[in-house]
């Protein structure tokens, strides 16, 4: 591990600690949640149908040179899941673009269709930074977007950028599915998505059931040369008038406590800590905490202190008693959510009596109690691979009375595997309370 185990106060960080230690000592009220829904709602999630088009390469070629890529695809993935009724919106829509006259092709390619390779069924746009929009003409709900750049060969472009929004210009409300620009070169911030070889397979991206009318699509040329290409994108989603609107989540936040200063100013890469609570997530009307009471297993065979029990309980006090403290090293535990539930967040309490950072902190959601590998993971705050599951691209955060609520918008999953690996206070590992919020699945 780093030397962020070995923290140490900093007079140079005395307004962050300020602010940490108020938030910690009660000044910022938290949010409740007195109507918290008792019913047990159930939905259907479907594979959504794709016709794929036929392979144009094998291998990669030793000349594709692009920072973190991660491993070329070779064979299909899992279905895609959404709800019935979830079809291609964006077939035959209107599609514009900041290159109107393409050097090859046509825009409405795009969307015509056409997912082959060879000439006639791709658009090539001028090089630098360009981009193409698509006009579903109604506001949708956007559970996922596949996107084939070019794949007749291996190659990877530059600067991949997904937007939605339900402004044309995307000046207002503009959610970024995607982005994998490393040095903010496109101006949109820098992403911590990787870059990804196009493949027959087209890239699919989790769009998290967002809600607009405009598709954006990015890029910056790619390892072959500097143009931009555009064979087909599908935009896979139902019009908003016929889904439900969300609702915003109340997350009963407990009473700020501390007993003291705690250790984190040497952390490298951490995020800001909160001073007041986080902007609530939109969520479907019927979310609730479905793991409250329900059992735990763990890689610790014999607690420190407490039960794991304790960590579905409801009770987020951080006083002795009310709390498990695991053994030293990489620990887990993982909860039993007794049926497939599509899980829309999951918020963890450490422990926050003393502000300290967690290392490793990995949260894997799975349907089997065997987790698969890396799939599955949501979280990944480990930044040198200690933990076996590959650098992650998290940030770190101080532990405070508003635990970390990760937003995993509609994954499927009975499983929530939660690892740490010690903290900057000590070696062991604790646990508070771990709330998910879903609704189950038929």
């Amino acid at each position: 591990m780093e030397n962020g185990r070995s923290a140490r106060r900093s007079s140079s960080r005395a307004i962050v600690v300020g602010a940490v230690l108020a938030v910690l000592a009660g000044l910022v009220p938290a949010a409740t949640d007195p109507n918290r829904p008792t019913e047990r709602p159930k939905i259907e999630l479907v594979p959504v149908k794709v016709k794929l088009p036929k392979a144009q390469f094998e291998g990669t070629p030793k000349d594709i040179r692009a920072p973190r890529v991660k491993p070329v695809q070779t064979k299909p993935g899992p279905p895609f899941l959404a709800p019935e009724g979830t079809t291609n919106v964006a077939l035959g829509k209107p599609v514009s673009s900041s290159d109107p006259e393409p050097i090859i092709g046509e825009l409405a390619m795009v969307t015509d269709g056409d997912k082959e390779a060879g000439e006639g069924s791709f658009v090539e746009l001028g090089p630098l930074l360009q981009h193409v929009t698509i006009d579903l003409q109604a506001e949708h709900v956007i559970y996922g977007i596949r996107l084939w750049h070019y794949h007749q060969e291996a190659r990877v472009y530059f600067d991949v950028i997904v937007q939605v929004s339900n402004d044309p210009n995307f000046a207002t409300g503009a959610e970024t599915i995607f982005n994998n620009d490393m040095d903010n070169s496109s101006g949109l911030g820098q992403g911590k998505d990787m870059h990804y070889v196009d493949t027959h397979f087209g890239e699919l991206f989790d769009a998290k059931a967002v809600r607009g009318r405009y598709v954006r699509l990015y890029s910056r040329g790619s390892t072959a040369d500097d143009q931009n290409h555009y064979i087909e994108v599908e935009v896979y989603g139902r019009p908003a008038a016929a889904v439900p609107a969300r609702v915003p989540l109340n997350i009963e936040y407990p009473r700020a406590q501390f007993i003291g200063f705690g250790r984190w100013e040497d952390v490298p890469y951490l995020e800001d800590t909160p001073v007041k609570a986080p902007a609530p997530l939109m969520v479907p009307d019927e979310t609730r905490n479905v793991a409250l009471g329900k059992p735990i297993s763990s890689s610790c065979e014999r607690l420190i202190i407490g039960t794991l029990n304790m960590i579905t309980d409801g009770d987020k006090d951080a006083r002795e008693g009310h709390y498990a403290e695991l053994d030293a090293g990489l620990q887990h535990i993982t909860i039993d959510l007794e049926e497939v539930c599509e899980i829309y967040a999951v918020a963890n309490w450490h422990f926050y009596r003393m502000p300290r950072v967690y290392f490793d902190v990995v949260v894997q959601i799975s349907e089997t109690p065997i987790m698969p590998g890396t799939r599955g993971i949501v979280y990944n705050s480990d930044l040198d691979n200690s933990a076996g599951f590959g650098v992650g691209q998290d940030k770190r955060y101080v532990e405070t009375h508003f635990g970390k609520v990760i937003a995993v918008d509609g994954r499927r999953g009975r499983y929530v595997r939660l690892y740490s690996n010690g903290n900057s206070m000590n070696e062991f590992n604790h646990y508070v309370e771990v709330e998910v919020y879903g609704r189950l699945v038929k």
